[in-house]
């Protein structure tokens, strides 16, 4: 049992989670793309690498009520998948909606045509542009949280990584696809993580392997205290050796590779990684993490609030020496 309570910080300085990782495009997208400016969103877009492109899409679908005037460039523009793609990412965010508001009645008919129409909007991207891996990637979320049969997510998957074999955000759903809770196994996901990080050295692959664990981890967490209240956490699952061990080995194929790269979504293994080496007490390897990401480079992901990551990050330095 680690000895930690989230206590609230009282510095009225404290840093910020970093906003769109840090990108002056995606930061730029987002904004003319609340002015409803496709022409200058369109030029950001397909000027994009394929990484930067997977998150500019999620930030373009994201901006609310995108699908009430995105209607207009794909009338406009019948031969581009761009716009179409744009419109399957905001169907998606939309039909989560939908399924939040219905509860447990989730299997509504409601809610199964939110997701049907997403998942047309998506085809009709790949029937524009065959090679487009983020309408996939798009199309594993929906085969997840439509329920649809295990074959078929992999079935999309399959096709994503022909395209991109390093399409994070892709991986990221079929590592979910695989989860407990969309009728996977733990076994699954795990190994689905180990595949992928053996078969993706020296990118950010590798930190699925966290993901994966630290999803168990939060299952366990649950089981144990249901009401989510009160208990303070027990880490003894990450505290593992097995545990640990594997988690080191996957930073050494990703972040800490000779080979790997630092790019647009570099913060996002730096984060989880950080995360997984504290509670794993590897101290001196999360310390090294801290200095990198600072103040400057901290996702809301995995830390999920301010004052956890700034205590994650102060036991660390305490007890390291």
């Amino acid at each position: 049992m680690w000895p930690f309570k989230k206590e609230p910080s009282v510095a009225e300085d404290q840093p910020e989670f970093l906003r769109f990782l840090g990108d002056p495009g995606a930061e730029s997208l987002h904004g003319v793309m609340r002015k409803r400016d496709w022409d200058t969103a369109r030029a950001i877009l397909a000027g994009a690498d394929p990484e930067h492109l997977s998150y500019y899409v999620t930030v373009a679908g994201g901006v609310r009520d995108v699908t009430r005037w995105i209607t207009g460039p794909i009338r406009e523009e019948p031969d581009s998948a761009l716009p179409v793609l744009i419109r399957g990412a905001a169907l998606v965010s939309l039909a989560w909606e939908v399924s939040e508001a219905a509860g447990e009645s989730g299997e509504s008919p409601e809610v199964r045509q939110a997701w049907a129409k997403a998942d047309e909007c998506l085809d009709e991207a790949l029937r524009l542009d065959p090679a487009c891996a983020d309408a996939w990637a798009y199309k594993i979320e929906v085969s997840r949280a439509a329920a649809l049969p295990v074959e078929e997510r992999w079935r999309r998957f399959h096709r994503m990584i022909e395209i991109y074999p390093g399409h994070w955000y892709g991986h990221v759903e079929m590592l979910m696809a695989l989860a407990p809770e969309a009728g996977g196994t733990t076994g699954a996901m795990l190994e689905f993580a180990r595949t992928r990080a053996a078969a993706c050295p020296a990118t950010h692959i590798p930190a699925l392997v966290v993901r994966a664990h630290l999803a168990h981890h939060a299952h366990l967490e649950k089981l144990r205290n249901p009401a989510g209240k009160g208990a303070i956490a027990d880490w003894s699952y990450l505290e593992r050796d097995d545990i640990t061990d594997e988690i080191w080995d996957a930073g050494q194929l990703s972040v800490f590779h000779d080979d790997y790269h630092e790019t647009l979504l570099t913060p996002i293994p730096w984060n989880l990684f950080a995360y997984a080496f504290t509670y794993g007490d590897i101290l001196k390897q999360a310390s090294n993490l801290y200095e990198v990401i600072s103040d400057d480079w901290i996702t809301r992901e995995p830390w999920g609030d301010m004052d956890f990551f700034l205590a994650s990050r102060a036991y660390t330095h305490r007890n390291l020496g």
